[in-house]
């Protein structure tokens, strides 16, 4: 075990969606030996309507952090909106408009291949001494609010993020608020 990686949020540099149509930031990126998408967490800037990118044998978890209404629309149906802090599930091949209201929005994005993987979200509220994150799968810790004590004096302040690899886990203290994703392998080697 390597222990946690820490990325600050003005480390995180935008990158191009897969179709052109926005801007995303990186948190943590996995492929495979042919490039292929593994599994990957991302913060998107949603400052447009735009189509979301397909990504074939993935399922996604999409939930805004900040900022105005993001609605979605599935397959061309009625747009539906998408409440702070509640992820909501799609396969990454379906066809998915996204709608911004008034003022831009951010969004946290767990893409994972599920052939290989199974992904979950969770809000998590850190109080006092908290609690352990991390064990059985990759788990990545978005801090939205508050500041999030790790080790020592080791923080995470909003948007920042933790990574921990299969079998790591990190005991996080203080008074902030953590979207946490868990991405967990299907095989029993660790993935």
């Amino acid at each position: 075990m390597t222990g946690p990686a820490i990325i600050r949020a003005g480390d995180l540099l935008p990158v191009p969606w897969r179709n052109g149509q926005g801007i995303t930031r990186d948190v943590v990126t996995h492929t495979g030996p042919d490039g292929a998408l593994l599994w990957q967490v991302s913060i998107a800037e949603l400052t447009q309507n735009a189509d979301f990118s397909h990504f074939r044998h993935c399922d996604r978890l999409f939930t805004p952090v900040s900022g105005g209404l993001v609605e979605l629309s599935f397959e061309g149906g009625p747009f539906q909106p998408c409440p702070l802090l509640r992820p909501i599930p799609f396969a990454g091949e379906r066809p998915v408009r996204c709608r911004v209201a008034e003022q831009p929005a951010r969004a946290f994005n767990v893409i994972a291949d599920r052939r290989l993987y199974r992904a979950s979200c969770e809000v998590v509220a850190i109080e006092g001494s908290g609690r352990r994150l991390g064990g059985p799968a990759h788990t990545v810790a978005h801090c939205l609010k508050g500041r999030a004590r790790l080790v020592h004096d080791l923080f995470l302040d909003a948007s920042d993020s933790m990574v921990l690899a299969v079998g790591e886990s990190m005991a996080v203290s203080g008074e902030a608020t953590l979207l946490v994703a868990a991405v967990m392998p299907l095989a029993a080697d660790g993935g």
